[in-house]
């Protein structure tokens, strides 16, 4: 047990000392990306619709320069789905996304930051019938994100990084094949995710 005890102490230290030497070697100087996913929250609303909040799968892909040590900007793309049956043999799977321009900010010297940006909101429909993929394009128009984060080095490059981001979308007035679909139609996203940063 006092072997058990002295290995666990040991192996906090040596996680206590690493983590933030290995943070201190972490310039925020250059290129930098990022990729992960997880797990979100969304709805649409319009002029005669109100839906609940439905749970789907997430992807983000980010990437960009180096301003300052404290600040970086870059564009980002983020994804939200949910699959469902339509009716026996048939499949759809409803997309929301945001592609946007961002600005990130660490307010102190750890690996906490703040992010928020602008640019488009989109939301289409993939129909899967015997082998066969449609997408159905509902519209775009103008998108924001904003969203918290913190980077935990793995080493001099390398970084996990959890994170929760709220994606917002005005679409306006939205068509399906030339006729008119949706009037007034919004949508927003609450995501949680993890994914890798490299700088």
């Amino acid at each position: 047990m006092k072997r058990m005890s002295t290995g666990l102490m040991l192996g906090t230290f040596l996680i206590g000392v690493a983590l933030p030497s290995a943070a201190a070697a972490q310039e925020r100087q250059g290129f930098w990306f990022n990729v992960g996913g997880g797990v979100g929250s969304a709805t649409v609303t319009c002029d005669d619709c109100d839906s609940d909040r439905e749970t789907g799968g997430v992807f983000g892909f980010r990437l960009g320069g180096s301003l300052s040590e404290r600040v970086l900007v870059g564009g980002e793309v983020n994804f939200w789905a949910k699959s469902y049956d339509i009716e026996p043999g048939v499949k759809g799977t409803f997309n929301l996304y945001n592609v946007s321009g961002t600005l990130t900010y660490y307010p102190t010297g750890s690996g906490f930051f703040v992010k928020g940006g602008a640019g488009l909101a989109g939301a289409d429909v993939d129909v899967e019938a015997e082998g066969t993929t449609i997408t159905i394009d509902v519209g775009t128009g103008f998108g924001f994100i904003a969203g918290a984060g913190y980077d935990i080095p793995i080493s001099r490059r390398w970084s996990i990084t959890p994170g929760v981001n709220f994606s917002y979308g005005q679409l306006g007035d939205t068509t399906i094949a030339g006729e008119p679909f949706i009037n007034n139609w919004k949508q927003n996203s609450i995501d949680f995710t993890i994914g890798i940063t490299f700088r």
